[in-house]
């Protein structure tokens, strides 16, 4: 692997070209780390106030609002997710954004299946620290293809002809074609997006932990746990989105000019269920429209230059 195949020059231009989308999700999650800010600061002093007087009461409701962030967060990921253009786009191609999950999942289930099965470190490593370390590098290795999931999905959007269905299984065949390459810059991907985070760390946690310890120590660590959840959503926000940009600017780039391939397809009806599944799919939708369900061609749009 080269800094050239992870396709970080497409990415930026890529990113440039959205800027719009990524400020807007960044806009929403520090609205939302406004708002939880806000909400455990008050959520905090009354329990501290209600701890004074039991404390086992306070610390249960401090608890319970920490839970409250919860349904705060999963409210401000649909919000930067569903702007109205992506919206139009996916009721364009699949008709029901309801279809795209179950899409996206299905291939999900596909590329981790099929990732276990060819790739795994040493489970049977008779060193206990080896072990260890080895389950850690798959824990690593499975969140990574996240992004590889989304670049499959993104094949669909990209082909506007045929079927959903179809798309998304010849993608996963093609991802079992050129697994080995672009698992590693899946991997190397997850590593970049941690930047921001790391960024925002730096130039937030000093100033803010030694304003604040004037005041109080334990305000000055809370003011640290709250550095760390703004460097987490701006990871989120702008990390991920250029680490997917990546992926998928590889992932078009490794399957060009490929056809998928039988013997990778044998592979994946035999560790995936769901793979199989998406076969099913794909046979019914072709044959409701009268077409014979064989692989197609994979076309590539040109790289963003």
């Amino acid at each position: 692997m080269n800094l050239q195949s992870l396709r970080l020059k497409e990415a930026f231009n890529l990113t440039l070209r959205t800027m719009p989308i990524l400020l807007v999700r960044l806009g929403v999650y520090v609205v939302f780390w406004l708002v939880a800010m806000i909400y455990l600061g008050i959520a905090g002093g009354l329990a501290f106030l209600v701890g004074k007087a039991v404390p086992f009461l306070g610390v249960i409701l401090f608890l319970v609002a920490l839970g409250g962030t919860v349904p705060l967060y999963s409210l401000a990921k649909k919000g930067a997710n569903q702007l109205q253009w992506g919206k139009d786009r996916v009721q364009e191609r699949f008709g029901e954004a309801s279809i795209m999950f179950v899409v996206d999942e299905l291939v999900e289930g596909v590329i981790r299946a099929f990732t276990g099965a060819v790739y795994s470190i040493a489970a049977f490593l008779p060193i206990d620290a080896l072990r260890s370390l080895a389950n850690m590098i798959n824990r690593v290795i499975r969140f990574a293809l996240s992004y590889v999931d989304e670049a499959i999905l993104a094949r669909t959007f990209w082909r506007k002809e045929g079927s959903v269905w179809a798309n998304a299984r010849d993608g996963v065949v093609l991802y079992g074609m050129v697994w080995k390459p672009l698992l590693l810059n899946a991997v190397a991907l997850m590593l970049l997006s941690y930047i921001p985070f790391l960024l925002v760390m730096l130039l937030f946690s000093a100033p803010i932990s030694a304003l604040l310890s004037a005041i109080s120590p334990t305000v000055a660590g809370w003011s640290i746990i709250a550095t760390l959840l703004l460097a987490y959503l701006v990871k989120v926000a702008v990390g991920d989105a250029f680490a997917m940009t990546a992926m998928v600017a590889s992932y078009q780039r490794e399957i060009e000019g490929l056809q998928p391939d039988a013997q990778v397809t044998a592979k994946l009806e035999q560790v995936s269920d769901k793979f199989r599944e998406l076969q099913r799919r794909a046979q019914e939708e072709l044959s409701h429209f009268g077409r014979k369900a064989e692989p197609q061609p994979a076309e590539i749009p040109p790289a963003a230059s």
